[in-house]
């Protein structure tokens, strides 16, 4: 009895050993499949970290390569709608880089959340963003007004120049003597020097009279072609700019509408 009560005693110590041992090694894999668990988030995190550093500058690259064309337009010659409608042609034709570079800034705040120079980058950036749509709004107005004035500007010099050959036609035709015909044929822009007359007065005057009124119906077919093809170009480009500058509106509005995302620590 005694033999078979040790027997069982040892049998039992053993399973205790036995279980203790199985324990340790049962926990050393969970310890360890932990560990692994946590390099495996670490190295996540360093990765969307460092994808979001490197969409941020690229970012600020695309901002920046927006602005470099507007150097050539120095120096500023705010007076003049020629120089006007460049800038704002420039401010279109550029605007999608400084969209996509806006985004992109928003997008690295999107990857990593916990960098603080980041967030407050961004954060300036949608502060700034619903202004900068309100700018595209208000271009839509000011490069339709700043169009049509330069038309209008460059129709009345072509009618100017129409009304002075009407004038030096009237001038020649009343003309009774060959100075009278220089001095009038004299108020022509850019017109060489009369010669003098080989032919009795009349006759140059009839000749005179013959040049002028050919290069008068020149000028004004020309004057009548040149203007309905700017009309026409410029509803083309108003349309074209008015949709280009309702895209980026919107896209600027949509990045700076504020939204209540809680921001962490």
């Amino acid at each position: 009895h005694e033999a078979n009560c040790l027997l069982k005693f040892f049998c039992l110590l053993f399973l205790i050993v036995a279980g203790q041992q199985g324990s340790e090694q049962a926990f050393d894999e969970l310890s360890k499949s932990i560990n692994e668990s946590e390099l495996i988030k670490e190295r996540r995190w360093k990765d969307r970290a460092d994808a979001a550093r490197f969409t941020f500058w690229g970012g600020i690259t695309l901002v920046a390569a927006f602005l470099v064309p507007f150097f050539n337009l120095i120096p500023v010659q705010a007076q003049d709608p020629t120089w006007q409608l460049n800038l704002i042609g420039n401010l279109m034709s550029n605007g999608i880089w400084a969209l996509l570079g806006t985004l992109l800034i928003c997008l690295a705040r999107v990857l990593n959340q916990s960098d603080r120079m980041i967030r407050n980058r961004t954060l300036l950036i949608r502060n700034l963003a619903s202004w900068v749509a309100l700018g595209w709004l208000l271009l839509i107005p000011l490069q339709l007004f700043l169009s049509v004035r330069l038309i209008n500007s460059l129709s009345a010099r072509e009618i100017g120049e129409i009304q002075n050959l009407q004038r030096v036609s009237r001038q020649v035709s009343s003309a009774s003597s060959e100075d009278d015909l220089r001095n009038a044929m004299a108020r022509i822009p850019n017109q060489p020097p009369m010669p003098r007359l080989t032919v009795p007065v009349e006759v140059a005057k009839t000749n005179l009279l013959a040049q002028l009124q050919s290069n008068l119906n020149a000028a004004k077919n020309r004057q009548e072609q040149r203007s309905s093809s700017r009309w026409q170009t410029w509803l083309r480009e108003a349309f074209r700019n008015t949709v280009q500058c309702g895209i980026l509106a919107f896209g600027f509005l949509a990045i700076g509408k504020k939204r209540n995302i809680p921001l962490p620590d």
